[in-house]
């Protein structure tokens, strides 16, 4: 299994936000060779094909492949997104040219909505997407999200491998996000098992659970790095025998905010807003992440499972 880190969170260093080829440099720096393409609303305008394109010679270039991508995160139930679903398209098209095989698209939700009106209306919107689909030949991943208190209800394995099954097709598939799934407490072992040969792909990332309402931080999705804090709770071992024993063929993609701009509160001191030390140097950067690889290596390699 191919270690692979998702390129997000290079988007908030100004100097590579808009330099796609020094920010798939940058993750190649860091001993990867695979990532989470994150596709904007910015990619999928007029010139998207020609964005894709330029991306395509830019993978190529780095050394870095695209096995998956992320598609903007809109809301296809939303009554006033018209537009979004040339935007899913476009994303499937885009996908296409540049040679990545398989998107996660996010279902949708309306508030108040039940779990039967929310798989009705979802599973809707990812047929009416399979034409694009079958004719790019780019897989479409359905991604678990939710917690308990809002109106998502793709929160457990079953639930994801549900709403595959009902849209019923071949080129529809799943993404599993570690960090989404512990906060709603699942056996991650099961989980993987359920989702069996329809998991394609993987986002790898940490939290602390799900507390109460009562407490504070009851929710927090924090995306950190395996090890990072004793208080989160993924359980390593559960997933990555589950891999092993379900045959997974995907990359282990790391979707982690670490070391990358927080939203802190403001500080002012002589009447002027201070953000010296809000935004970390990408040296830093660097050096976070290459600590991310070797612990991925770590834990592939304990299984049996690593990939160069």
């Amino acid at each position: 299994m191919k270690l692979s880190l998702a390129n997000f969170p290079l988007e908030y260093f100004p100097a590579l936000a808009s330099d796609e080829l020094a920010m798939l440099r940058t993750i190649r720096e860091c001993g990867f060779t695979c990532t989470d393409f994150n596709i904007t609303v910015n990619h999928l305008g007029d010139d998207y094909e020609a964005r894709a394109l330029a991306l395509k010679a830019a993978l190529a270039e780095s050394g870095v492949s695209a096995p998956q991508a992320h598609a903007p995160i809109l809301n296809p139930l939303d009554p006033q997104g018209a537009d979004y679903m040339t935007a899913f398209e476009r994303s499937l098209r885009f996908c296409e040219i540049a040679e990545i095989p398989m998107v996660v698209i996010h279902a949708g939700a309306i508030a108040g909505n039940t779990r039967e009106e929310y798989f009705e209306k979802n599973v809707a919107f990812y047929r009416s997407l399979t034409p694009a689909a079958e004719k790019t030949g780019v897989h479409i991943l359905i991604e678990n999200i939710g917690h308990p208190a809002d109106s998502n209800h793709l929160l457990t394995g079953r639930d994801v491998r549900e709403m595959v099954d009902l849209v019923g097709h071949p080129l529809v598939n799943a993404c599993w996000d570690t960090g989404h799934g512990n906060l709603n407490r699942q056996n991650l072992y099961e989980t993987i098992c359920i989702l069996g040969d329809k998991l394609l792909a993987l986002h790898v990332h940490d939290n602390c659970a799900y507390f109460e309402p009562s407490y504070r931080h009851h929710r927090i999705d924090m995306h950190t790095t395996p090890y990072a804090t004793q208080y989160a709770s993924v359980n390593y071992d559960a997933l990555l025998q589950g891999l092993k024993d379900i045959g997974y063929k995907g990359t282990f993609n790391f979707e982690v905010l670490t070391m990358t701009r927080a939203i802190r509160p403001a500080f002012t001191y002589n009447g002027e807003v201070v953000r010296t030390l809000e935004n970390p140097p990408i040296e830093l950067w660097k050096q976070a992440h290459r600590l991310v690889y070797s612990t991925g290596k770590y834990m592939l390699e304990t299984y049996g499972l690593f990939e160069i």
